[in-house]
This record gives structure tokens, sequence and C-alpha cells, in this order.
């Protein structure tokens, strides 16, 4: 038997309706009549004239082998596809070890059904929380979800490494598909170590502190060693010259006299609470820290998405020396306008939202 077009296929139909025989159709259309009687009881069966769907060959994996390996798959500890494969055959749902292929294809096929796509994760595993941290961090949500943020300083610290020294490394680059992006990268990297705050209306000066390379620091630690990282003493004086005075001057400046600090849980932040109680009494103003901050929580504080704003403009420059990549970052610093920490503070409801949607989980911000 031939092939018929589909043109031919629905001609056969309509001649067919209109003379009511099989016969007379096939021999006004010189066609043979199983050919007529094929398309003829395909459209009574099916109201079309398409091909007939084939069988094909049958799932090596049965419904209940493809929904288990979905769920050794994705369970934690499982192992990859051919580990999966062993289990299947070792619990009777597969007459021997198959393909580890064989169960990609299946759990991938069984995800898109379910519009949950599998993919393979690679790298190194994040820090998982703890249940007490999400619980804390979902208590954190819930009571201060209707917040109002314009008063709030968010504060930290961060280290800027100078890893490209020369280097101009842009955001997006373009290049020949197969290209690697490279750029060369120094593999001990000399630091800027420095404490800030932003609020909704701007940022505070850079407060450079011990960490930072090249720089001898004037604190010891408790060994009485010159320190190498931030000290209680030290973040006093950070809190006192620096974040205080300039958070101050910027609410002022939005006619707001009382706002809040935060900080986020750093041993040596405890000391804030006795350099702010002693602020207000010597300036008659009313500063707090703001409390119950929910631990390794830096997706819901917008400063983690400024430091890495600012570590890519001062990366774009190319600076040559570690003077001259220092004085980019202070100065860069001064030039983000006030929008973009409007807009990043403007987050926070969206953040604690979110953090309360997955259970206190990490928000992806």
């Amino acid at each position: 038997m031939g092939y018929t077009s589909t043109e031919q296929r629905w001609a056969i139909i309509t001649r067919w309706k209109e003379t009511k025989s099989i016969g007379t159709t096939a021999r006004e259309l010189g066609l043979r009549v199983e050919t007529v009687q094929l398309w003829v009881h395909r459209y009574q069966n099916t109201g079309q004239v398409a091909d007939a769907q084939k069988p094909g060959r049958k799932p090596v994996l049965t419904t209940a082998a493809a929904q288990r390996a979905y769920k050794l798959l994705v369970s934690e500890g499982a192992g990859g596809a051919s580990s999966v494969a062993h289990e299947l055959h070792s619990s009777g749902l597969t007459s021997r070890p198959v393909d580890k292929k064989t169960v990609i294809r299946a759990v991938r096929k069984l995800g898109g059904e379910r519009g949950q796509r599998i993919v393979a994760l690679q790298g190194k595993p994040g820090n998982r929380l703890s249940d007490a941290t999400r619980q804390k961090r979902l208590q954190f949500s819930h009571a201060n979800l209707k917040r109002g943020w314009s008063n709030v300083l968010f504060t930290d610290r961060k280290k800027f490494p100078f890893s490209y020294p020369g280097v101009k490394v842009h955001a997006v680059t373009w290049g020949v598909k197969g290209v690697r992006r490279e750029a060369k990268r120094v593999n001990h990297a000399l630091v800027v170590n420095v404490y800030a705050g932003i609020s909704k209306h701007g940022v505070t000066s850079f407060h450079v502190v011990a960490g930072t390379s090249n720089q001898k620091a004037p604190y010891k630690n408790l060994k009485g060693e010159a320190a190498r990282n931030i000290t209680a003493n030290e973040y006093k004086e950070v809190v006192m010259k620096t974040l205080l005075p300039d958070g101050s001057r910027m609410f002022r400046n939005q006619g707001l006299s009382t706002w809040l600090l935060q900080q986020d849980n750093d041993p040596s932040h405890r000391a804030a609470h006795s350099v702010v109680r002693q602020w207000n009494d010597q300036h008659g103003s009313s500063v707090e820290v703001m409390q119950n901050w929910p631990p390794s929580s830096p997706d819901l504080s917008p400063i983690e998405n400024f430091w890495g704003h600012l570590q890519a403009k001062v990366e774009a420059k190319g600076c040559r020396s570690f003077p001259e990549f220092k004085a980019a970052l202070l100065r860069e610093a001064k030039l983000v306008p006030a929008a973009y920490f409007s807009k990043l503070v403007g987050s926070m409801p969206e953040r604690l939202s979110k953090c309360i949607e997955l259970g206190g989980d990490k928000t992806g911000y």
C-alpha cells in the first residue's frame, strides 16, 4: 500500500461522503480499495486521518521503578544514578542492574511530568541551617514583617580582596562559544577590611579595620599580640567614630531623631550596647540596637547585596596596585546613588515574606 499525503486522505473522505461508496471512491481517485478502506475506517474511528501511533519500545523501568528511582536520586546521601540502578535491582524492581543513563532518562521524564525538572547539582554543598536557626529566622520574620525600615541602619564588615591586579573584570563579556572566560588572578589576594552601614537614605563612611593588608593594627588580641582581625575594643571605636555619628547625621537630615542600629551576631558586636548608651547620654539622642537579629542570616540584610555590587564596580576599574584598589573602593562607595539604597532597603518585606514562605530557610537574596 503506497504512501498517501494528508491532502489525498482528506480527498478520500470528501469523495466517500459524497458517493457513500468505498469502491466508487477508489475508482474515481485511482486508488486501491484497501487504501480507501483504511482511511475511511481511520476517519470513522478517530475523526482524523493521522498516522496511527506506533507502540514503540517497552520502557526498561516500570512506573513503580521510575518513581522509586526519582525518590532515591533526589534524596540526601543517595549517591549517583549508578547507585540508584543497583538499588532498584537489589529491591527487585528490575531484573538486572540497568545503565545509569536509563535511570536518568526515566527520572527526567517523570520530573517533567510532575513539573519538577531534575538537574545534576555540582560543587561543594552549602551549609544547611539547623532547625533552631530556621525557627529563629521564622520568628524574626513574623515579628518584623509589618515594620517600617526607613529608620534602620544595616551594618556589617566586609573583606574586599584585590584578586585581579591590572585586569578589568566586567559582569558580562562576550566571546566565541566554547571558549572559557579567563583572567589572571592572584592566589593570596591583599584585602581591605571595612565596616560600614547603609540605610534607605545612603551609606556611611567606610571604617578600615584590622585585617586590612599592609596595615598594622593598634589593638591587641587576647594573647597580647597585634590583632589580625576586629576586636571588641576596635569595634567600639567603629561604632563611636563612624556608625553613630554618620547614622545620626543621615537620619537627622530626614527629620528622624530615633533610629535603630542593626548588626549581626559577631561576639565583638556585644560592645555596641554600652557605646550606644554612652552616645545617647552625651548627645541626648535615642538610638537603639536592634534586638533578636537571627543567626546565619546575611540574606535578610540588604547590605550584603551592596557589598557584591561594590566589589564588581571596583573590579571593573582594573586597578594596578593595592593602594589604587583601596582608594577606588572608598571612592566608588560614595558614588552609589541614593535610589540604589532605597530600593535595597525597600526589599525587606519581600525578604521576610520569602523566609516565612520557606519555613525559615535561606531565601536566595
